[in-house]
């Protein structure tokens, strides 16, 4: 097979802009320069004249389509051997190499010895990388890897090459000198009966397609000997291993293949013709170049390895749960992870009206009966998730004197309610704070949920005038905690409502 003509980049995007104009002249030339390579590479692979004058064809009808996609107009030598390469593997490889068995060629039954106690990628990567002289940038691009594990693919492709093709000699050498050699004489005639032991072990040895380390030098006196005076074992070991692959000689390129090419890119009435064979084609990479069936794409790599991160930190979050398991109470563990009835009060109301018809919450009383005094707050009741607590009955005990009647109270002025801010987010966070402050005169105050996810450490209170207090909204979430968003409706003791808007993300435990 010819060494590639000398390329030059500008060459290359000659070529590239030329099927980027659709120019018949360029596709031409395109098939001058690159025909012949790819016809000896997809016979090499599938071994039928049919198959591989389909497959250069629409490789040729594909590259007119789309290779001016590639970013790199340098890889137009990739981008067809990958294409070639693709549609290969799609039907189906023989899992060895073969060439023109008709041609005269002395080392065809060496290298397809050679070649058969080596992987199908080694033989693979030799082929592209010494007899069809793509480096491993170009090589890299052609089967879908980096650069850098191309390089590493053809070194180990040449230390398999050279290890098969010195295995080989070594064992024609020994059946050579075993076909030559004469009647034995008596007093070497144990020493004939070894040779022709290890003649026929070589020979029943079965056939490894594993790459063999080294084979040992030969110690038989008489098959080094025999080597040594022997033309045809000297002529069969002269070429290496490189060399013997890349002389093999090349299929002859039908000429109606040109015509058959040049027409089904020129002809109008087969541009649905062109187009299926360019969808046939498979999907590009983000580098415009084919994508190969037996290389997974960066987009599945990159979401194996986010999708594998997200069930890591899951498991992670389970352990976790289950390590903690006492601190977490029955209700936390549950799905849909919020509920949406709304919580309930616990402000007992005498009136009918509630607060929206502006009456005073009951005031906390003394323990002998008698009312608190104007502005004192009101007795706290803890909340408990909607269930009422229970009430111990109360016990016999001493008797108290009955309360003597209370100086009449001076009726107050009821004061003005603040309430900041108006709206909290809580990213990152699950514990918020609201601010109250009474203005111009004493003020009460009930607080309620729309959401059982926000829980508020009091639900109701006083302050007296130009006084402050704080509420403190704590954030529930499940295990994992889905954004949402509720409100805080606090009201005061003249029905004035002021409601806070409470949003939140996503969270994990």
């Amino acid at each position: 097979m010819p060494r590639w003509s000398s390329e030059e980049v500008a060459a290359d995007r000659r070529l590239v802009q030329g099927l980027n104009e659709g120019d018949d002249v360029a596709l031409g030339e395109l098939y001058e320069e690159y025909a012949p390579h790819l016809y000896d590479y997809v016979s090499s692979v599938t071994g039928d004249v049919k198959v591989t004058a389909d497959i250069v064809h629409d490789t040729f009808i594909d590259a007119y389509r789309r290779a001016p996609r590639m970013r790199d107009h340098v890889h137009l030598s990739s981008w067809l051997f990958g294409a070639a390469r693709r549609r290969c593997v799609q039907r189906g490889r023989t899992g060895e190499l073969w060439w023109d068995r008709d041609a005269e060629f002395a080392g065809h039954d060496l290298l397809r010895a050679t070649l058969a106690r080596m992987e199908f990628a080694d033989q693979e990567a030799a082929l592209l990388a010494f007899r069809h002289r793509l480096r491993p940038s170009r090589l890299g691009a052609a089967l879908g890897v980096s650069s850098r594990r191309a390089a590493l693919r053809v070194r180990r492709a040449r230390t398999s090459l050279e290890e098969a093709h010195r295995a080989e000699l070594e064992q024609a050498a020994r059946e050579c000198a075993g076909l030559r050699a004469a009647e034995p004489e008596p007093a070497a005639k144990a020493r004939s009966f070894r040779s022709a032991a290890v003649v026929m072990l070589a020979a029943r040895a079965p056939e490894r397609r594993a790459p063999e380390p080294a084979a040992p030098p030969i110690e038989d006196e008489d098959v080094r000997r025999h080597v040594g005076d022997c033309a045809d074992c000297r002529e069969r070991a002269r070429p290496g291993a490189v060399e013997l692959l890349a002389s093999a000689p090349a299929p002859v390129l039908p000429a109606a293949l040109r015509h058959r090419v040049m027409h089904t890119a020129t002809d109008p009435e087969l541009a649905g013709h062109r187009a299926d064979i360019a969808a046939r084609g498979g999907a590009l990479t983000p580098e415009g170049l084919p994508s190969q069936p037996d290389v997974p794409s960066p987009f599945t790599k990159r979401w194996l390895f986010t999708g594998g991160g997200m069930a890591g930190a899951l498991v992670t979050a389970l352990l976790a749960t289950v390590v903690m398991g006492t601190g977490l109470g029955p209700s936390t563990l549950r799905w849909p992870p919020f509920g949406t009835r709304p919580q309930p009060s616990v402000t007992d109301r005498s009136s009918p009206g509630g607060p929206d018809h502006g009456t005073r919450p009951p005031q906390a009383q003394a323990p002998g009966g008698r009312p608190g005094a104007a502005g004192a707050p009101p007795a706290v009741r803890p909340q408990t998730d909607g269930r009422e607590p229970r009430v111990p009955s109360p016990g016999p005990g001493p008797t108290t004197p009955a309360p003597t009647t209370p100086p009449p109270v001076p009726p107050t002025v009821p004061g003005e309610l603040l309430v900041s801010p108006g709206k909290i987010t809580m990213y990152g966070t699950k514990v918020a704070h609201i601010r109250l402050a009474a203005q111009k005169g004493p003020v009460t105050w009930t607080a309620m949920s729309s959401t059982g996810q926000i829980v508020l450490d009091r639900m109701q209170g006083g302050m007296a005038k130009g006084a402050s207090d704080e509420v403190t909204v704590t954030l529930r979430t499940a295990l994992i905690g889905l954004p949402g968003e509720g409100k805080v409706t606090i009201t005061d003791s003249e029905g004035a409502a002021h409601q806070i808007t409470i949003a939140w993300g996503v969270s994990l435990l």
